[in-house]
C-alpha cells in the first residue's frame, strides 16, 4: 500500500477505548452446550418454566433478527428506522417515531441526538396543561412571504431553516415554485450532509444526502463521499463485536481511501484490539496473527513483541475453542452470606454471544448453560405460571401475555421492561399522561396507575413480598438503582456516577444482585436491600453492549 501513515503510539491498543465499541450488531445463534447434570437439579426446582419461555420467546427474537440481517445491514436497518421516524415527527404520529428511535438506542445506546429526538416524541404525546390566557403563536402562511424568508435564510446559510421552511412551504403547496424551493432545499441538504459526515454526525449526514438525493441525482463527488462515510460508519458498527469482518471492511476502505478521515488508524486499532481478545482467551495463533498485521500497519517495538511473544506461545498451545461448553466460570469473590441460585449474562467478544451462567452458592462455583441470543429474550413469570414479555408489533412495543409455552400471546398495553410481581400486577414502562413506570392488572387492562415520571425508569424487578419495584434510572444524570413501592415511597441505593443495571432482588429479600462497571469492569456486584456493603461476585470482563437489557434472576 501507498502512503503510509505515520506510526501510532505504541500503548494505543492497551489506553484507548473507541466510542463506537457500543455500536454492535446482535449476536448469532449458536446451538446450547448440554447441561450438567447438577444444573439440571438445580433448574428442577424452579428455572425450568422460565427457560422454556425465554427459550419461545428468544425463538421469536432470534427471526427477527435474522430478517433484519438479511435485508440488510445494521447501517442501512438503522438510517431506515430514522428515516421513519423522522416521516412520522413530520406527520404527527409520535408513538410510532419513539417506537423507531428507540429501536435505534437497541444498537446504539450512546447516541444522545437519538436520545433526544425519542425524548421530543415521549414529550409531544404528553397534554400540556392550557394556560389561563391563551397567547397566540403567529403561524405565517403567506406563500410569498414563506419564500422570501427562505431566501433569506439561504442567502445567510442557515441550512436548517432552509430545510424547515422549504419543508413549511410545500406542505402548504407542493406546486408553489416548486423547482426553486426543490433547488434551495437540495442545496441546503447537500451543504449540511457533507458537514455532518465529515463532523460527528455520519449517520445524520448519510440520511441528509439520501434526502437531497430523492430530488436530483447527486453529484460524482458527493456521491463518492457519501459512499466512503457509509463504508466508515459500517465497519466501526462491527468493531468490539466481529473483528474479523471489522477488519474486512476497514481494510476495503484502507485500500481505497488510506488518507480518509482516521481510517488507517482505526485499522490498526482493531487489529491490535483483536489481537487482545484472542489473546485475552489463550487462542495464541489468531492472536499472533492479529498483531502482526497491526505492526505492519504502524510498526513499534511494543506490537513486535506482543506477536513474537504470541508466536511463541502457538507453537506450543492446544487451540482454544470458540463455543461455549458446559463447565465453571470465572473466579467467584465474596460469597459469604450468598444463598440461591443467579441467573446472569456473559458477553464473548470473540463470538459475538453470550454465555449463560447459573451461580450456585452451595457449591460456590457459576456453571457455564450455553450460548444464545441477547438476554433481553426472557420473560417474566407471574404468580399463575403465565409470563410476560416485550415486543415491538404493529409499529409499537408491547407488554405481552402468554401460557408458559409461549401460546395464546396477547398484546396487554404498549410498553417495555414488564416485570410480572407476586402480588398479581405487572410493572412495566410505558406513556399515559407521562411517561415512567406502571402497574397494570393483567385480567383487567382497564386497571393502569403510574408511579413514576421518567422514562429512563427501566429494568424492573419486584421483591419476593411484591411491595415494592426496584430499577435503574438515569433521572439523576447517570444509571442508578432506586426502589418505589405501590404507594410511591422512593428509596436511592447506589450513587456511584458509573453504571449500575439490572437489579434483582434474593429471595428472601434481604440482598440485590446488580450489574455495574464502577472497578473499570463489568461484574455481577451484591449489596445490602438498603445500598449497603456492596461487593463483586463476578467478573465479567470489559464488554457488555446489552447492559439495558440484562435481566438477573435470582432464585432459591
Amino acid at each position: 500500500m501507498s502512503d503510509s501513515p505515520a506510526p501510532f503510539p505504541t500503548d494505543a491498543a492497551e489506553t484507548e477505548t473507541l466510542p463506537s465499541t457500543e455500536l454492535l450488531r446482535k449476536p448469532r445463534h449458536a446451538a446450547r452446550a448440554a447441561v450438567p447434570a447438577l444444573l439440571v437439579l438445580a433448574f428442577a426446582c424452579g428455572l425450568i418454566s422460565m427457560i422454556a419461555a425465554a427459550a419461545f420467546s428468544g425463538a421469536q427474537a432470534g427471526q427477527q433478527e435474522a430478517a433484519i440481517r438479511r435485508t440488510a445491514t445494521i447501517a442501512a436497518y438503522i438510517i431506515d428506522r430514522f428515516d421513519k421516524g423522522n416521516q412520522q415527527m413530520q406527520a404527527g404520529d409520535y408513538a410510532l417515531a419513539q417506537a423507531n428511535f428507540e429501536e435505534i438506542l437497541k444498537y446504539q445506546p450512546e447516541n444522545f441526538g437519538v436520545r433526544n429526538m425519542a425524548a421530543t416524541a415521549i414529550a409531544a404525546q404528553t397534554p400540556t396543561p392550557t394556560p389561563l390566557i391563551p397567547t397566540p403563536t403567529p403561524v405565517i402562511t403567506d406563500k410569498g412571504k414563506l419564500f422570501a424568508l427562505l431566501q433569506d435564510k439561504a442567502q445567510a446559510e442557515a441550512w436548517d431553516a432552509v430545510i424547515s421552511l422549504a419543508n413549511q412551504l410545500t406542505a402548504i403547496d407542493s406546486t408553489y415554485k416548486q423547482d426553486a424551493v426543490s433547488e434551495l432545499r437540495y442545496d441546503a441538504l447537500v451543504t449540511r450532509g457533507l458537514q455532518r459526515v465529515r463532523g460527528d454526525a455520519i449517520e445524520q449526514g448519510i440520511f441528509d444526502l439520501d434526502e437531497a438525493a430523492k430530488i436530483k441525482p447527486l453529484s460524482g463527488a458527493v456521491e463518492g463521499e457519501r459512499r466512503l462515510a457509509a463504508a466508515y460508519q459500517e465497519a466501526l458498527y462491527y468493531v468490539g463485536a466481529d473483528w474479523n469482518k471489522a477488519n474486512e471492511l476497514l481494510e476495503q476502505l484502507y485500500n481505497a481511501a488510506p488518507k480518509y478521515r482516521d481510517v488507517s488508524r482505526r485499522l490498526y486499532l482493531s487489529y491490535a484490539q483483536a489481537g487482545e481478545a484472542y489473546a485475552g482467551q489463550q487462542d495464541w495463533c489468531p492472536a499472533a496473527k492479529k498483531y502482526a498485521r497491526a505492526a505492519q500497519i504502524a510498526p513499534s517495538p511494543a506490537m513486535d513483541q506482543k506477536r513474537a511473544d504470541a508466536d511463541a506461545r502457538c507453537l506450543t498451545a492446544t487451540p482454544a475453542g470458540i463455543t461455549g461448553t458446559a463447565g465453571t466460570s470465572t473466579t467467584v469473590f465474596n460469597t459469604a452470606g450468598i444463598a440461591g441460585r443467579l441467573l446472569y449474562s456473559k458477553f464473548d467478544p470473540l463470538t459475538n454471544l453470550y454465555h449463560y451462567y447459573l451461580y450456585d452458592s452451595a457449591a460456590s462455583t457459576a456453571y457455564d448453560t450455553g450460548s444464545g441470543q441477547s438476554p433481553n429474550a426472557r420473560p417474566s413469570v407471574g404468580p399463575d405460571g403465565r409470563i410476560t414479555y416485550q415486543m415491538f408489533q404493529d409499529g409499537a412495543w408491547k407488554v405481552m401475555v402468554a401460557n408458559s409455552d409461549g401460546s395464546d400471546a396477547t398484546a396487554l398495553t404498549a410498553g417495555t421492561y414488564p416485570a410480572w410481581g407476586p402480588n398479581g400486577y405487572i410493572a412495566f414502562q410505558g406513556c399515559t399522561d407521562q411517561c415512567g413506570i406502571h402497574l397494570i392488572n393483567p385480567n383487567q387492562p382497564s386497571d393502569v396507575r403510574r408511579l413514576t415520571t421518567s422514562a429512563g425508569d427501566i429494568g424492573l424487578s419486584w421483591s419476593p413480598s411484591g411491595d415494592k419495584l426496584i430499577y435503574m434510572s438515569n433521572v439523576s444524570g447517570g444509571w442508578e438503582i432506586y426502589t418505589v413501592t405501590p404507594a410511591g415511597g422512593f428509596q436511592q441505593l447506589t450513587g456511584t456516577g458509573t453504571i449500575n443495571a439490572a437489579p434483582a432482588f434474593s429471595p428472601n429479600g434481604s440482598r440485590v444482585a446488580f450489574l455495574s462497571n464502577r472497578d473499570g469492569a463489568w461484574g455481577v456486584w451484591i449489596m445490602n436491600a438498603d445500598g449497603g456493603n456492596p461487593v463483586k461476585l463476578v467478573d465479567l470482563g470489559s464488554q457488555f453492549p446489552s447492559w439495558q437489557s440484562e435481566k438477573l434472576v435470582w432464585v432459591q
